[in-house]
């Protein structure tokens, strides 16, 4: 999950935009691990940690393996095997989050078919050479990322011919507004700028009370620049989905419904929150 853009450029950081951005989520990830958001408690009492829209998306999981971009400390990669996965690797570039997933797989007693490995996962080539029936990522991931291209590659290069992407994203439409408002504010550009955003000062998003010390690097993308960079890389896109509703309290108005999603007021235009998408490798060979 990303952090929310809803505060203007700071101070560039002297370090490379992604090593910053390492150094937010090594702070972040205590806070994480301990927040009422992430309830790790439930999840080790068994609570699912992925919701309808992924479940649906990712389809029939028994038998199947997986490989999960940007894990965070690992709850949802360890799900896919506590729904029926026969493997699930993990990746993320977090030495703090991959060490707590390690450790979250011990005491559900799933390490034996989930493993994790720490790196960009733009590097992950670097560490990994196997192939997958899924690859999957979902919400915030691709603000953090500041070559799409490249990992759209990293992506169908770890898929099987014939297995399937799923993505499911924070819309890059609501990504323009002023989230601290309940009204659609415009503040954010929608188009791509490949310097991205400096932000800090932010609280954080599982845990208001808490402000990290370091600033970030966020890039935008429209869903332009989303379908080319997964064609490109040589993948069918076979479904498209928008949902009017988020995964987050991204707005103030929001309310969580049973269902477990954040929705805006019935008589509020509705606007997309959430998106899916699902494609297909094609090409044989390394992409």
């Amino acid at each position: 999950m990303t952090s929310p853009i809803s505060h203007p450029p700071e101070s560039v950081s002297a370090l490379p935009p992604h090593q910053t951005n390492q150094q937010w989520w090594d702070e972040v990830t205590p806070v994480h691990l301990r927040s009422d958001f992430y309830d790790v408690a439930s999840f080790l009492n068994g609570e699912c940690r992925l919701d309808s829209l992924e479940l649906t998306g990712l389809g029939p999981l028994p038998g199947k393996s997986v490989l999960h971009l940007q894990c965070h400390f690992g709850m949802s990669t360890i799900e896919l095997v506590r729904q029926g996965a026969a493997r699930a690797v993990g990746v993320d570039f977090s030495p703090v989050a991959i060490t707590a997933a390690r450790d979250l797989a011990e005491q559900t007693g799933t390490a034996d078919c989930v493993s994790f490995i720490c790196c960009d996962v733009l590097e992950l080539e670097r560490h990994l050479d196997e192939r997958f029936d899924i690859v999957f990522a979902s919400y915030g991931v691709l603000t953090w990322i500041s070559d799409l291209a490249r990992w759209a590659k990293v992506a169908a290069r770890f898929l099987k011919p014939g297995g399937c992407f799923f993505l499911a994203e924070i819309h890059p439409t609501s990504m323009l507004f002023d989230n601290d408002k309940e009204e659609r504010v415009v503040k954010y550009g929608y188009f791509h700028d490949p310097a991205g955003l400096q932000l800090g000062d932010d609280p954080d998003y599982s845990d208001p009370s808490f402000k990290p010390t370091t600033s970030t690097r966020e890039w935008q993308w429209s869903l332009a620049d989303i379908f080319q960079a997964l064609t490109f890389a040589g993948l069918t896109i076979t479904e498209f989905k928008e949902y009017p509703y988020s995964c987050y309290a991204q707005f103030p108005n929001l309310t969580q419904w049973s269902d477990g999603f954040y929705h805006p007021p019935a008589d509020q235009p509705k606007v997309p929150l959430l998106f899916s998408i699902r494609a297909k490798a094609i090409l044989k060979g390394k992409q």
